[in-house]
């Protein structure tokens, strides 16, 4: 009895090794981000800007969105949000209730200096 347990525990055990290997990898993927330096260092005032910033209000009226790959379901229909410049704002929901579409469609089509 105590064989054939001792050589199931044994067999399981390798039948993880692909699994271990493929989660050490991604254990050294997340580090290797982790130690990465970043260019913009906010406390060197000679460090890397961004080319362009937003520093006025942002305002979304009345947006209509769907991906172009699902037309037919709609993200978003009549979406308004205003952001006040110098405030803070959190966008808050569950996964999929499109705050990262958001912030996209604000990177994508927001003109910082015509607004």
């Amino acid at each position: 009895m105590l064989l054939v347990t001792t050589g199931r525990v044994i067999a399981d055990a390798f039948s993880m090794t692909t699994d271990l290997a493929k989660g050490a990898d991604v254990v050294a993927s997340v580090f290797a981000v982790l130690d990465r330096e970043t260019k913009i260092d906010p406390d060197d005032p000679e460090g890397h800007k961004p080319e362009k910033m937003i520093t006025g209000d942002v305002e979304i009226v009345g947006v209509d969105f769907a991906y172009p790959s699902r037309p037919d379901a709609s993200i978003f229909k009549g979406f308004s949000l205003s952001i006040m410049a110098g405030k803070s704002t959190a966008l808050v929901g569950q996964g999929g209730s499109g705050k990262s579409t958001i912030i996209g469609l604000i990177e994508r089509f927001y003109d910082p200096l015509n607004g």
